[in-house]
């Protein structure tokens, strides 16, 4: 079965940290060029050449369900020590 392809980048994507490493996802220019995201930590940097996006959605993903578990428990996501 084949999987669906990975939405195209958004502007919109925070950078968000993954521990210890901060993932920086593509970034579209106005001339409708692609950066190709990476990650970053302590000065190394690792392009995400074939799987920046995938990390992306894998990411909203992430945030969304904890925004949604913290409106059901009725907290604030952030002060919840909820973080992607």
């Amino acid at each position: 079965m084949r999987q669906p392809m990975a939405s195209p980048p958004s502007q919109h994507d925070p950078v968000t940290s993954l521990g210890k490493w901060l993932f920086v996802p593509d970034r579209r220019n106005i001339a409708g060029d692609v950066r190709v995201g990476y990650l970053s930590c302590n000065g190394e940097r690792v392009v995400l050449q074939h799987c920046s996006r995938l990390l992306a959605d894998f990411v909203r993903t992430i945030r969304q369900l904890e925004e949604d578990f913290a409106a059901r428990c009725g907290v604030d996501p952030a002060g919840a020590g909820c973080h992607v």
